[in-house]
Formats: structure tokens, C-alpha cells, sequence
């Protein structure tokens, strides 16, 4: 690679919404020459090359990856690992590689066992963007933009290599931020896995209500707000929450607490007690968006 950033080859391993809108923003940026797509759906990856998110379809993720200078799995996180044992041997200290699942932890210590002493071009990163839709058809081009991505380096990671990949980000528009991978689990649960978990649950919570019916009707802005998580990938989720389930039990626990604590003082009548728990939470919500409008 040049001092001008350029990927001559780059080799995405699942061209949804997150690997497709990332192929997308590099080549509007004409800072990626060409892009491999690999993937087990070829209906996905056929629309891809139709869309001109991808320059090629490899079946064969070894070739693809022998080929590239770069490569990201955008796979869901169950299969990172797989992705990793498959494409191991092709790897060198030539070729980068990271990826964008939401746990950090256990690709981690895969990657350690998998790659051995290319573990040093292994850069973990997470992409804190989306959508409730997937697919190549839902990718975009400024996904990223004014989004985080968290990278996650080891002690032994690459500084050359860790530099690409922020690098790469940072052209899509995100703004990048290096953490640790234990404080990115904790995170990230409290953040993104259990409010998913809880969307998914009030789901069913009405859905399995005697009067599910007239709650369809009686649904406003707040409900549909509060549930649209539910909309996300099931499957996706499912893998997911069993691989942080530490940290969200841990959470989900706490959460528990919190609940019983305002039952109680619904309980007991305690209105002014409520009041300032529910004032306290429109404060933290304040600050959390004007966080989020002035960065």
C-alpha cells in the first residue's frame, strides 16, 4: 500500500447492508480498485455485481482471499470464525483482515488459536450503523457517515495495518474509536444487544396478550419507536445474544432491578418518587442527544 490510501484488491465475505454499503462508499471515494464479493447466496451476490457494489463473485473464499490486499468479513458473527479457519492458510503479512461483528470477545480468542502469528493482521472492528433491513438491495453509501466504528486492536496488532483500516473507515465518513474488546462487550450490550432483547420481548409480550388485537389498533409513535429493533434479523440477533450472554445476563439483571424499583414505588404510591426517576431519565435522554447532534 502507498502513502495515498488505495486498495488495489479488496474481498468482502458477505455483501449485505454492512459489507455492500462499505463497497459502496470506497468506490464513490475512488479509493478501491477492485472488489471481490463472496457469499453463500449467489441470488445476493448476482445483484450486487448487477448494482456495481462488487467487480467479481468467488465461490471459492481461499482464492478470493489469495487475491486481495484487504479483506472483510461481513459475515454474521456465528461464521467469522469459520471464515477465518477457511482463509487462513491464503494469509500473509501482506493481506489485512477485520471484520464488523458486534461481539468482540470470543472472535477474538478464535482468531488467536486460527491465525497463530498472523494474528498481528487481524484488526476486530464494529461498524455501529444499520438498518432493520439486509441485504445488498439496503446497502448506501453514507451508512457510516457521522457513525462510529469501533476497533478493537490486540497488543500484537499490526500499527501499519490497524492505520489501513481506521483509514478505510474514516474515507465512508465514521468516525473511529479504539477500545478495549471486554469494555466493547459490556458496551455494547447495554447499548445495542439488550434493547434489542427487550424490542423483541414487548413484542411478544402484545403479541400473546388476550386483547392483541385492539393493542394492534391502539399502537402509536412511541410503541413503533420503541419496538423497531424487532424488525431486525432473528437469526442474526439469536447468535449474537448467546455470544456476549455473560454480559447480558449481567445486564439484563441489573435491568431487572430497575424494574422492580419502579414497581415498587408505583406500588406504594410514591408519585414524587416517580416523578424524579422518570425526570432523571428525560435529563440522561437530553444529554444524550445533544451528544449525539454536536458529536
Amino acid at each position: 500500500m502507498s502513502d495515498e490510501f488505495f486498495i488495489p484488491k479488496l474481498a468482502v465475505f458477505g455483501v449485505g447492508l454492512i459489507g455492500g454499503s462499505l463497497s459502496i462508499g470506497l468506490k464513490k471515494a475512488n479509493v478501491v480498485g477492485h472488489v471481490i464479493g463472496v457469499g453463500r447466496s449467489l441470488t445476493n451476490l448476482n445483484k450486487a455485481l448487477e448494482l456495481g457494489v462488487i467487480d467479481e463473485i468467488q465461490s471459492d473464499p481461499l482464492l478470493a482471499t489469495a487475491d486481495a490486499d484487504v479483506i472483510v468479513l461481513a459475515t454474521p458473527v456465528n461464521t467469522v470464525v469459520r471464515m477465518l479457519e477457511k482463509i487462513e492458510p491464503a494469509l500473509d503479512q501482506q493481506k489485512i483482515v477485520t471484520d464488523v461483528g458486534s461481539v468482540k470477545g470470543e472472535i477474538v480468542t478464535e482468531a488467536e488459536r486460527i491465525l497463530g502469528d498472523k494474528i498481528n493482521r487481524f484488526i476486530p472492528g464494529h461498524p455501529i450503523a444499520g438498518k432493520e433491513k439486509s441485504g445488498v438491495e439496503a446497502a448506501v453509501g453514507n451508512l457510516f457517515e457521522n457513525h462510529n466504528v469501533v476497533l478493537t486492536p490486540l497488543l500484537s496488532s499490526d500499527k501499519s495495518a490497524y492505520r489501513v483500516i481506521e483509514k478505510m473507515w474514516q474515507i465512508v465518513g465514521a468516525e473511529v474509536t479504539k477500545m478495549g474488546i471486554s469494555s466493547h462487550d459490556r458496551v455494547l450490550s447495554i447499548t445495542s444487544h439488550l434493547p434489542h432483547l427487550l424490542s423483541y420481548t414487548m413484542m411478544n409480550f402484545l403479541s400473546n396478550s388476550t386483547e392483541r388485537e385492539l393493542c394492534y389498533e391502539m399502537t402509536a409513535g412511541g410503541f413503533y419507536d420503541f419496538t423497531r429493533t424487532a424488525s431486525s434479523d432473528p437469526e442474526m440477533w439469536r447468535d449474537i445474544s448467546f455470544m456476549n450472554r455473560h454480559q447480558l445476563l449481567e445486564h439484563l439483571s441489573e435491568f431487572q432491578t430497575e424494574l422492580a424499583t419502579i414497581a415498587k414505588l408505583i406500588e406504594d404510591g410514591d408519585e414524587q418518587a416517580v416523578e424524579k426517576l422518570f425526570f432523571s431519565a428525560k435529563e440522561a435522554r437530553s444529554r444524550l442527544l445533544d451528544r449525539r447532534r454536536h458529536g
